[in-house]
């Protein structure tokens, strides 16, 4: 069988695809284009060109080695058309940063205020700054691998000396994958190269190290604790209140007549700076919550301790308005300005979580209930002498218990009053019961000594089995 020639194909420029003219083929049109001494050819030898039009009309093409090649090129684009799954490549080009860029307002409902984001959204946004966009921002979306991003993940844990535990490698990397995916829903890339990436696997801790501390173990971390915190423990511990809500509470949400505390704000730290938020960590945390007679009378005291306090009702925009608070820090002292001579102006500041932690772990050690955990981490390092910035190992130090765990503490409590469950639920402002589930199921259990138990009583009911005088039975 003879093989059929393609000059044709070659010599008629009409065609789709057509050949690139090229100066080392020895075809006629590329010896009329490039005139020279190389030996003439019946068939094209260079590239070919696929033209075709996309679905706005507009008139691309696309260089292949081979005419085959190139056919099989423009098959597969035009059946992608009539599908309705062609992708046009020049909207993967964009960068991972230019991309965040895009998509970042549509997880923020196009809120630029970072007060009226949800801890969910501040959190997000800070994995991007911190850990994303330091190894991806320049990377264009059609350029990310399945590889890269594996390598990225593994070296982020800490076990392989990165800065985050597992779980915060799991929320980093949901980030990451959300938005590979938001590229494919736009038809930026045909694939979201997250897919199957595999995630370090979250160690369960210590049943003990998970039991939250007893009432006795509180009462003796807030005798190590300042005066002016004495309070704010009291209040945790009797309401289960979060830090950042016990932060934002304000006079005029409580009410002392109904014995109420009404969640209705809370104070946040984006990027270190204090900001007024109008609502809680999520729908469920708008709530009220009850006040019992110790935390009645503590609030009582307090309020007669602050002649400057207000009950006034302000809102989110007018500013932090300290006189409202209910707890505080230390007593500070304002810069002079020349209006008032240059003198300085005291005032309650509003509570830093990073300075109440300090204090809370020097209470736990000098309260002697600390269990201390040591990691090594990779962290950033400034050199002092050359200002240089390196990567190094350095010592991570974990405590428990921590404050948050006054509200496991107070759920327990709820668990041995018989309190049902969906109710806690609905008290400490959980969307989900997991972990009020875990508590109720947990907290109050002591399973060795329900088994120790069984065990002593079934030892002692078998002495007494065998202290029973024998009985003759007689014969029948």
């Amino acid at each position: 069988m003879v093989r059929k020639k393609a000059p044709a194909k070659a010599s008629v420029s009409t065609t789709n695809p057509r050949p690139n003219p090229s100066m080392k083929c020895g075809c006629p049109p590329c010896l009329a284009k490039y005139p020279g001494d190389r030996p003439p050819t019946d068939e094209h030898t260079g590239s070919w060109e696929a033209r075709y039009t996309d679905t706005s009309g507009r008139g691309r093409s696309k260089t292949r080695p081979t005419y085959d090649e190139a056919v099989e090129f423009l098959e597969e684009t035009r059946t992608e058309m009539r599908k309705r799954t062609w992708i046009d490549p020049a909207r993967g080009e964009i960068t991972l940063g230019a991309w965040w860029r895009l998509w970042w307002p549509t997880q923020t409902a196009g809120e630029l205020r970072i007060e009226r984001w949800t801890q969910s959204q501040l959190r997000d946004e800070g994995m991007w700054r911190n850990h994303i966009s330091p190894t991806f921002a320049g990377v264009k979306l059609y350029e990310l691998a399945w590889l890269e991003i594996q390598t990225w993940v593994n070296g982020l844990h800490d076990q392989n000396g990165g800065p985050l535990a597992a779980s915060s490698v799991t929320k980093c990397f949901q980030v990451l994958d959300r938005m590979l995916q938001a590229a494919k829903l736009d038809r930026r890339v045909p694939f979201n190269a997250a897919e199957g990436v595999r995630l370090p696997t979250i160690k369960k801790k210590h049943p003990e190290d998970r039991r939250p501390p007893s009432y006795a173990q509180l009462w003796l971390i807030r005798q190590k604790l300042p005066d002016y915190f004495h309070a704010l423990l009291i209040v945790a511990q009797e309401t289960g209140l979060r830090f950042q809500e016990l932060a934002g509470l304000r006079w005029s949400n409580v009410d002392f007549e109904q014995r109420r505390i009404h969640v209705r704000e809370v104070l946040i730290e984006p990027r270190g700076k204090i900001k007024r938020k109008a609502y809680p960590k999520s729908d469920a945390g708008l709530r009220s919550v009850p006040l019992t007679g110790l935390a009645a009378r503590v609030l009582r005291e307090l309020w007669a301790e602050e002649p400057t306090a207000s009950r006034a009702v302000s809102e989110p925009e007018d500013g932090l308005c300290e006189a409202e608070l209910v707890f505080h820090g230390r007593n500070q002292v304002r810069r002079g300005s020349k209006r008032n001579g240059g003198e300085g102006e005291a005032y309650r500041a509003p509570l830093r979580r990073s300075a109440f932690r300090r204090l809370w772990v020097a209470a736990i050690q000098a309260a002697g209930v600390a269990r201390k955990v040591v990691r090594k981490v990779k962290a950033t390092v400034t050199d002092k002498e050359t200002g240089r910035r390196r990567q190094e190992l350095v010592e991570r130090v974990d405590w428990w218990p921590v404050f948050s765990d006054t509200r496991d503490a107070y759920a327990s409590r709820l668990h041995a009053l018989g309190v049902p469950e969906v109710i806690a639920q609905e008290i400490l402002g959980h969307e989900r019961g997991g972990k009020v589930t875990w508590i109720y199921t947990h907290s109050a259990a002591d399973y060795p000594g329900q088994v120790l138990a069984a065990l002593e009583d079934g030892k002692r009911g078998q002495a007494v089995r065998r202290r029973r005088p024998l009985q003759v039975v007689p014969a029948a």
